[in-house]
């Protein structure tokens, strides 16, 4: 074979592997984009602001998908991206700022779930955005700590000491309100 040939070959190969990745991104948001977008409004609070978050994590994904060959749980991987995007539009003032003038302008639903008000009013008050994201990550996605430690780059242990504090302040702020 001539060096020409060879670097045909290797061309093809390499976009071979790379339509691989694509397409397990492509099945990845099919199977995802619900679950992370529902996640994405959980810890923003906003729809608007959600879905624009949703299209930057499978951007990210995307431009990132030669990293699928070393993740061993693909949906993990996802909300670890969703998850940096969340936390980074919070720190994000005038996005946040935003998202809370467009919830000031909304009308109350006809009936409000006034337990999910609560508890997300609770979570914001007391839980810091970190911890917010884990206490969603797990107990509304069922994500495990280790699963948790994937998507932090924390262990596990590390993961189940940061719920554990993030449960008992959230306990403990239920208990003082009542």
């Amino acid at each position: 074979m001539t060096a020409g040939a060879d670097d045909t070959v290797r061309l093809w190969a390499a976009q071979r592997r790379d339509d691989v990745f694509a397409a397990q991104v492509d099945e990845l948001f099919r199977r995802c984009e619900r679950r992370i977008g529902k996640y994405l409004v959980q810890m923003v609070g906003d729809r608007g602001l959600a879905e624009d978050l949703l299209q930057d994590v499978f951007h990210d994904a995307f431009r990132t998908r030669e990293q699928l060959r070393h993740v061993r749980n693909a949906d993990a991987w996802l909300f670890g991206i969703a998850r940096n995007r969340a936390l980074n539009a919070l720190r994000k003032g005038r996005r946040l700022q935003a998202a809370l003038t467009r919830l000031a302008r909304r009308s109350e639903p006809s009936e409000p779930d006034h337990e999910l008000v609560a508890l997300r009013d609770l979570l914001e008050r007391h839980v810091a955005p970190e911890d917010r994201s884990l206490l969603i990550l797990r107990y509304l996605h069922g994500f495990d700590a280790l699963e948790l430690g994937e998507m932090t780059g924390r262990s596990a242990e590390a993961v189940r000491q940061r719920l554990a504090r993030a449960r008992a302040k959230l306990i403990a702020a239920t208990t003082e309100e009542d």
